[in-house]
């Protein structure tokens, strides 16, 4: 799925306008974090990730990646459909009503490229090391990625997930943090 510098840099431009047009359409969603985290999904699906399509939910043998911050799904539907998981077209049904895209993604409704429902902070990391663990026991060479808000790593599950992938040595996984200092309740601080 590796794409050219040029394509990455079009398609973060094309993601960026779809995030507004999202958020916009029914005046509700997250856009600051999603706009912050636009780079970031364009780099990992285009150049980093190895994944195959169709989308599975087992993903034997290639990386996976779970969102811990689930408001910021705009972003990470754009992605999704930019790349090819499911039809661009989709992304104008964002949080209406009957849609597979919703405000915090989910999975009951089979949306590719979704693992795990996400939205309840910290639980992202305790999943991915789940998935880890498993992927280093079925002698699948993988890596598993994870994205945070800086507020939620103030949770207890996220530093008791840590000593747990520490215990195990789950070296298969890279958990990057959205860094913007803010939280619901103001200054991450």
């Amino acid at each position: 799925m590796s794409k050219s510098i040029e394509e990455l840099k079009t398609l973060t431009t094309q993601i960026r306008r779809d995030i507004l047009r999202m958020v916009h359409a029914v005046n509700s969603g997250h856009p600051g974090g999603s706009l912050g985290c636009t780079e970031f999904f364009t780099a990992l699906y285009g150049k980093v990730m190895n994944y195959k399509l169709p989308f599975t939910m087992e993903g034997k043998n290639e990386d996976h990646f779970y969102l811990s911050n689930g408001h910021i799904s705009p972003v990470f539907y754009s992605t999704l459909a930019r790349f090819g998981f499911f039809p661009v077209e989709e992304l104008s049904t964002f949080r209406k009503l009957d849609s597979r895209l919703q405000g915090h993604p989910t999975t009951h409704e089979g949306l590719p490229g979704i693992r795990i429902a996400s939205g309840s902070l910290w639980q992202g990391l305790s999943v991915a090391l789940g998935v880890a663990d498993g992927k280093k026991l079925d002698g699948d060479q993988s890596l598993v990625y994870t994205l945070h808000g800086d507020g939620e790593l103030q949770e207890g599950q996220i530093w008791e997930a840590l000593m747990f992938g520490a215990q195990f040595k789950l070296d298969n996984v890279i958990a990057t943090m959205d860094y913007n200092g803010k939280q619901i309740d103001g200054d991450t601080d």
